[in-house]
């Protein structure tokens, strides 16, 4: 019997090599089997997109907010075909979009409130201005009348009296 062919107890001799594959592959075939399922993530990821919803994502971030739907339900099918890892990365994927789609929601919301709050503060600001302070809109009294004499002087003046043609009175 070839001594290094078997050991002492008859088994065959396997190199190192082989033997750290083998436990590692044994290894991560224990560990692909023991990932839980992202239930709790999948809820998370739900509960994001309806407050997404509820915030108006629909109106003000389209695109984050389908993006986010489709994600979860890749997830769902993820799940379906028990690819727990993939199913968890997409999960997280969507529960980010559908933060970003209610961030993005409030945002405009909040510029649309303070758009209003600016209008109530300042009525007069879409109407035209005359050049006077608190005459927007308004026609000055003054530029309809003729100007008055200047101050200082007595008697007649040439601003009361009328002129004729050769420009004597």
């Amino acid at each position: 019997m070839n001594r290094n062919s078997t050991s002492t107890f008859g088994w065959p001799r396997v190199g190192w090599r082989a033997a750290v594959i083998l436990s590692a592959s044994v290894g991560l075939a224990a560990c692909a089997g023991s990932v839980p399922p992202p239930t709790a993530q999948l809820g998370a990821s739900a509960q994001a997109i309806q407050q997404a919803e509820r915030a108006g994502a629909l109106q003000h971030a389209p695109a984050e907010f389908q993006s986010a739907r489709e994600k979860l339900a890749a997830a769902d099918a993820a799940m379906r075909e028990d690819e727990r890892t993939q199913a968890r990365r997409l999960a997280e994927q969507a529960q980010a979009d559908a933060e970003l789609a209610t961030v993005r929601s409030q945002r405009a919301t909040a510029q649309q409130a303070a758009s209003a709050v600016r209008t109530l503060a300042n009525p007069n600001a879409g109407l035209p201005n005359t050049g006077m302070p608190g005459a927007a809109g308004r026609t000055p009294a003054a530029s309809a009348t003729a100007p008055l004499a200047p101050s200082g002087m007595s008697g007649t003046s040439t601003w009361d009296s009328p002129r004729t043609l050769e420009g004597t009175p």
